[in-house]
């Protein structure tokens, strides 16, 4: 199926897919689908990982979850 085509990313940020993959390992779901990542979720996270991402990396990681997000919706 397309959804397992693999994709390319930029150089430098495959580690933000994979800080948004463990994160979402652990993302709650209701009758609807998926709920958002949250700040305490990648906090709660970040410490228990020892990771310290950048206001930027968050940004992305959000971002991420929010496109994620949609395309969950759609189907």
């Amino acid at each position: 199926p397309p959804q397992l085509v693999p994709v390319d990313l930029p150089p430098g940020v495959e580690y933000l897919w994979g800080f948004f993959c463990e994160l979402s390992n652990g993302r709650g779901y209701s009758e609807v689908g998926p709920m958002p990542l949250t700040f305490s979720e990648i906090d709660a996270w970040a410490r228990l990982t020892k990771m310290d991402p950048t206001a930027w990396e968050v940004g992305v990681i959000k971002s991420i979850d929010r496109v994620f997000l949609t395309k969950a919706m759609e189907k």
